[in-house]
């Protein structure tokens, strides 16, 4: 007997992934850990998903962390290390057989175009995956702010990030052991208490572009029970049944 597939709730979906989960043990590459990251983008494909990655660059350089660099050149470093994360995420996904693009805030000669988005959102309907790499293409906006703008740009039914730990929390879990992990929030609630699970920026395109984010712990839970709706992490939304 035929097994049925999964029931799907978020069917448009833009992943937000920290640099951080490409590497491990201050290593900036682990094969292993990448497998899964490409592992769990081809599950969720496979139940139906359509999916854009939006890619960090922690594992190389945040921009924030190098004080001893210009502010603006250290962002352009990061921005930079997002698209060696690309290229790497890229290779793997289509040695697994994946149909994938790479799409950067701004153009690389001879590796990636820029972002266009007639051209990607018809390769993201066409149901390729799409990669994208280089932030905004500007300093000073974090891949987060990134990740809201495609997540808008393609009407996305959620935007996903996945995190180190369980959700999002009345202060650092690692700080703090009586902090409380919230199930659901308002947009309001989360720019009001200052939880810095995403910048401003990106609360506010969410907000007003009536984006659900959904935050939860990338390594503990599947990306396929995310979209499939099961309440794993923290729903941040406007307030309605997301």
């Amino acid at each position: 007997m035929k097994k049925k597939p999964r029931p799907i709730k978020y069917r448009r979906i833009i992943l937000k992934l920290s640099g951080e989960f490409f590497g491990n043990d201050g290593n900036a590459f682990d094969r292993s850990a990448i497998n899964y990251v490409a592992d769990q983008i081809i599950q969720a494909k496979k139940m139906g998903a359509k999916i854009g990655v939006v890619v960090g660059g922690g594992n190389i350089l945040r921009g924030r962390d190098a004080a001893w660099l210009d502010k603006i050149d250290a962002d352009f470093c990061g921005m930079v290390g997002t698209v060696i994360n690309g290229m790497v995420l890229h290779s793997i996904l289509q040695e697994k057989g994946q149909k994938v693009k790479l799409s950067s805030g701004f153009a690389v000669e001879g590796i990636t175009d820029k972002f266009n988005k007639f051209k990607d959102l018809a390769f993201y309907e066409s149901g390729g995956t799409i990669l994208f790499v280089g932030g905004t293409g500007n300093p000073l906006f974090t891949t987060d702010t990134a990740a809201a703008l495609r997540a808008a740009e393609f009407h996305a039914d959620v935007l996903i990030k996945g995190t180190k730990v369980a959700g999002v929390y009345s202060a650092d879990p690692e700080k703090n052991k009586k902090a409380i992990l919230y199930n659901k929030l308002t947009y309001d609630q989360a720019i009001q208490d200052n939880l810095e699970v995403m910048d401003l920026a990106a609360f506010n395109t969410c907000r007003q572009a009536g984006i659900p984010i959904y935050v939860y712990s990338f390594f503990k839970n599947k990306l396929c029970d995310v979209i499939s709706g099961k309440t794993l992490g923290t729903i941040i939304s406007g307030g309605r049944n997301d």
